[in-house]
């Protein structure tokens, strides 16, 4: 007996070589926390793997699984669909999980959308797929399985259960399962964050759940909410020491919604790296740094910090409730130039929310040309279900239908309009100003003196 864990494939995207694939670590943290309590497991993740149908059905007849799960981000969740139709196809008496964020958003319609997915897990997965598994696998009872929705006695009746409190001590969770997907199948998408997999020996790491902030675009909170959750500094390096003698790990990417928001765990992840021939990068925000902060992340190997950033226009930042200032983002983009950080990334957005105007998106673009940062990525907002901006689009009839294979950051069709400035519009204002950066000549002799390999340029 046995589970089954799938990343379905990313629409149009996958396999192009656009995108930087990275390690699922939520379905690593999955597979270990069911290891731990005796449960057989197996891994397919089809962002890295080529999707033939013949090799999944091969797959299904030979692990055997009780359970198939799904990890669905809103981009997945129809190609998620579509594969749990193939596995009731040829296996009707598997039982079908979808979880995530988009299930967890929205259970209720992902089950009415979707027939073949059989139950809905909703928030932190790890608990809730263990008992499944237990009721399933005994009694093919799903009643007293708290955090899932489910049909009731297979019919149409949607069943909620009572929800499932979250794990408070992260260190009971194991470290990510590596074993189960090929590591060398991620080395093809080899620039992740910046860095080429081809010259460096990249691990994914995360020291936290939880983001306490509030950005009305963000949807992470559906699954981890805003309560904060921390390993000790203890096991996060006890995980970086496994990675450094296991997997040979040379650069480790945090991917912590915000990496500095605890200074105590970041000092004593800083002290311990001081002392390893290994680099970092990793997410903060602008209002979460300061000289000291900078100075034990330079000692310790920082080479990349990431800053959401979203708008240059302050009504835009206010309405988005980013709870920061643009001159928190000037100062912040000096203190880490001047902490001699060598990359910065910025995200930017446009198409933010309804009451945008052509005057806060030009706000935005001498922003990116006030602060330069050397990797600048500007996408067009996307309303996730379960965000507050999703609510405010349907509340103002502007989001004309649900395409879910069109909520993604790269070649999405954009479903949904946002105010005054028409979205045709906005696809080209956003090339504009991601051609009009990249291809300056300012920006090219810039990264160009920073080469050291012919990796960088690829």
């Amino acid at each position: 007996m046995s589970v089954m864990l799938i990343r379905p494939m990313t629409p149009t995207t996958s396999h192009t070589g656009l995108v930087s694939i990275q390690y699922p670590i939520n379905i690593g943290y999955l597979v270990s926390y069911l290891k731990k309590h005796g449960i057989e497991c197996h891994v397919l993740d089809f962002e890295v793997e080529e999707f033939k149908e013949e090799f999944f059905i091969y797959k299904l007849n030979e692990c055997k699984p009780e359970i198939v799960g799904f990890s669905c981000m809103t981009p997945h969740i129809t190609a998620g669909g579509r594969l749990a139709g193939i596995v009731k196809k040829h296996f009707s008496d598997i039982l079908t999980v979808a979880g995530g964020v988009h299930a967890s958003a929205i259970p209720e319609k992902t089950l009415e959308e979707f027939a073949a997915f059989d139950v809905i897990v909703r928030g932190e997965g790890e608990a809730t797929l263990r008992d499944l598994y237990h009721s399933w696998t005994k009694e093919h009872n799903l009643e007293g399985v708290e955090g899932i929705y489910y049909r009731e006695n297979g019919n149409s009746v949607i069943k909620a259960n009572p929800s499932r409190l979250m794990i408070k001590d992260l260190d009971d969770i194991p470290f990510p399962d590596r074993e189960l997907a090929d590591i060398n199948l991620y080395k093809k998408s080899h620039v992740s964050r910046g860095f080429s997999r081809q010259t460096k020996n990249i691990a994914e790491i995360m020291g936290s759940r939880g983001c306490p902030y509030q950005c009305i675009f963000c949807a992470s909170q559906v699954v981890h909410t805003r309560n904060v959750r921390f390993r000790t500094p203890e096991n996060i390096i006890e995980e970086m020491e496994h990675l450094i003698n296991k997997y040979g790990a040379e650069h480790f990417s945090f991917l912590d919604d915000t990496f500095t928001i605890k200074r105590s765990i970041l000092y004593n992840i800083c002290e311990y790296m001081k002392f390893k021939n290994v680099t970092f990068d990793c997410f903060t925000r602008v209002n979460d740094i300061d000289e000291e902060k900078l100075k034990a992340m330079v000692n310790a190997g920082c080479k990349k910090v990431s800053f959401g950033i979203e708008s240059g226009s302050p009504k835009m930042l206010k309405l988005l409730k980013k709870g920061q200032t643009i001159e928190q983002i000037e100062r912040a983009f000096c203190l880490v130039k001047d902490a001699g950080i060598k990359t910065v990334e910025a995200t930017f957005m446009i198409g933010n929310h309804p009451d945008e105007t052509r005057e806060d998106i030009e706000m935005t673009r001498k922003l990116i040309y006030r602060v330069r940062p050397d990797i600048m990525g500007i996408f067009i907002t996307i309303p996730y279900p379960g965000t507050e901006l999703n609510r405010i689009l349907k509340e103002r009839g502007l989001l004309r239908d649900e395409n879910w294979d069109e909520f993604k950051l790269l070649l999405g069709r954009h479903s949904w309009e946002l105010g005054e400035i028409p979205m045709d519009e906005l696809e080209k204002i956003l090339k504009n100003i991601t051609n009009g950066y990249y291809l300056s000549l300012r920006y090219i002799v810039s990264t160009l003196s920073k080469i050291r390999n012919l990796y960088e340029l690829k």
